[in-house]
């Protein structure tokens, strides 16, 4: 009896131990004084304690002046913008994130904090010349000519040197386009029209790519109004593969809209003799949403369209986004052909497929609906899971057939062990939302994004998911979270066209894609911390309007953000 006690203490002695190990591993970044001093939890009692802060007193970058001699020849927009970027960097790398640390090192999924700044270009060595002079290179191409300041409460610009405008916490730097027909006063500051917009600069995780599979993020922090140019990467491949199929494609859309560029490229491409056959979305009227897609039906005549109601009369949609190249690749996701989709406006997640089993797999669904079948006629097809790679696989499910919310992703969440992400343009499936909540009540961190403009009406179940303790942020900007993406546990990404509710399970013709891959699922999950970190903390309690002062650009933007008939200055949430 005596041994086995004595057996029992050493177990939990040894659990104990280990588990020490790992709580001293992960800590809690408690403040960011600046980007070399940062306050970490420790001891986990969560107050800053006197021997918490990591200093980084090897590390240098314009605001710790301490050699004045190095900036001697840098202008005071230089040393600002310089300062702004690399305060934003660490912010976005350590706010409200738990890290290993180890020797007095702050690990990024192993990756070293100094070595991330170092490679950002905003920080470099102490009494390092060759480091110090890639730094002052790096500075020496900044032109300030080329960016204004943004008052994300006032939603007015100035100029970079307006010191009235900098005394604002709520600041942002943005890149200016068709800067010639813009001009910008300092104290009073103004507002742009829209054909002399600004954005931010690009974002840093627009496209992961691995093996046969690239995935592309469409950023609604990059532009402010609707976009007819192609330049987006997921727009550009969607061209390209366009350009470049030999045989055949074959497609299913919502719609198309002012997206000449891919509108051009189908027709080309069915002039010079691809075979090119297409399904789209009709409503009750005969029409579509979009007014492109009709023109599209009089010189592509090899398309059919949907049924606009199913068996109980309920609006039924064709909501598809997927084309099928030559039989052996796939591009689908969120976004639609517009300009507030593929455009780059709305944040979307798409990915391009090289694979004859994944697309033989489309190509059978596609042919249901190309015959007249669709919704609830189309049958269900035999699917099994493909290996891209020895660690990359896929499992297609599409709607209304397969129930993919109730049959895969409640039974996802109900496993998830450590985190679920979820950018999303909205959830009402109350299964859903009760898999969510005993996920959280179990000690899954779960973070949701939600888009301002449902969070507005009375379908919207966020709020019921804050009641329950879970992290749900709206997003403030003109821009709608248009994704319909799940990360879960470094581990699982889920990708598709369909919206978590019961029309968008039982009723539309979708698609989603399972990917089980855990560089991918990181990527997703960069994409995710990328938007949460950009939407200000006050919007975990409070929801901006769609079409207000809240929300960046949506009053010069020329969209009916909240569909009330009203649009930018003639909407009462512009009013100043």
């Amino acid at each position: 009896m005596k041994k086995l006690s004595f057996l029992i203490i050493f177990i939990l002695m040894i659990i104990s131990a280990f588990s020490s190990v790992e709580n001293k591993s992960k800590c809690k970044i408690l403040k960011i004084v600046s980007p070399t001093e940062i306050y970490v939890d420790l001891n986990k009692n969560l107050i800053f304690d006197e021997k918490e802060p990591l200093k980084y007193n090897h590390l240098n970058y314009i605001k710790i002046e301490n050699n004045p001699e190095i900036f001697k020849d840098l202008t005071e927009l230089q040393k600002f913008f310089y300062n702004y970027k690399a305060e934003k960097t660490a912010q976005y790398l350590l706010k409200g994130k738990h890290f290993k640390v180890e020797d007095g090192e702050i690990l990024i999924e192993n990756k070293k904090y100094t070595d991330i700044l170092l490679n950002s270009g905003y920080f470099y060595l102490k009494d390092n010349k060759n480091s110090e002079q890639e730094f002052l290179k790096q500075i020496n191409t900044f032109n300030p000519d080329e960016y204004t300041l943004y008052n994300v409460r006032t939603q007015k610009y100035h100029t970079l040197d307006c010191k009235s405008g900098r005394k604002s916490k709520e600041y942002r730097i943005l890149k200016r386009v068709n800067a010639e027909n813009f001009v910008i006063t300092c104290n009073c500051g103004n507002k742009p029209k829209a054909e002399a917009i600004l954005i931010p600069e690009k974002n840093d995780v627009p496209k992961y790519s691995k093996g046969s599979i690239d995935v592309f993020f469409l950023d609604l922090n990059e532009k402010f109004i609707p976009s007819t140019a192609c330049d987006t990467t997921a727009c550009t491949v969607l061209k390209n593969e366009i350009e470049n199929a030999k045989e055949s494609i074959d497609f299913a859309i919502y719609g198309i809209n002012k997206q000449p560029q891919i509108y051009n490229a189908l027709v080309n491409a069915y002039n010079r003799g691809i075979k090119i056959r297409w399904v789209t979305d009709f409503d009750k009227k005969n029409g579509n949403y979009y007014e492109d897609t009709a023109k599209l039906k009089q010189i592509i005549k090899t398309y059919n369209t949907d049924k606009q109601t199913d068996e109980k009369g309920r609006t039924a949609l064709m909501h598809n986004k997927f084309f099928i190249f030559d039989n052996k690749r796939v591009f689908t996701g969120s976004a639609n052909i517009t300009t507030t989709d593929l455009g780059g406006f709305n944040s979307n997640i798409s990915v391009l497929i090289e694979s004859e089993k994944v697309a033989d797999i489309y190509k059978q669904e596609f042919e249901q609906m190309y015959n007249g079948k669709f919704h609830k006629d189309k049958l269900s097809l035999n699917k099994e899971t493909i290996y891209l790679s020895p660690e990359t696989s896929i499992d297609v499910y599409f709607s209304p057939q397969d129930k993919a919310i109730t049959k895969q992703i409640i039974p996802l969440i109900n496993k998830a062990e450590k985190y679920i992400y979820i950018p999303v343009f909205f959830i009402t499936k109350k299964e859903l939302v009760e898999s969510l909540t005993n996920a959280h009540n179990r000690g899954v961190e779960i973070k949701i994004i939600n888009d301002a403009t449902n969070a507005g009406t009375k379908h919207s179940i966020h709020k019921e998911l804050r009641n329950a303790g879970i992290k749900v942020k709206t997003e403030n900007y003109a821009g709608k979270i248009h994704s319909k993406t799940i990360i879960i546990d470094d581990e699982i990404s889920i990708i598709g066209s369909m919206n978590f509710s019961n029309s968008g399970e039982n009723r539309n013709d979708e698609n989603i894609l399972i990917i089980r891959d855990k560089e991918i699922t990181k990527y997703l999950k960069e994409v995710f911390v990328h938007l949460w970190n950009k939407i200000p903390e006050k919007y975990e309690t409070t929801d901006p309007r769609a079409e207000s002062q809240d929300s960046i650009g949506s009053c010069f933007d020329g969209i009916d953000n909240d569909f009330d008939g009203k649009i930018d200055k003639k909407d009462s949430g512009c009013f100043m």
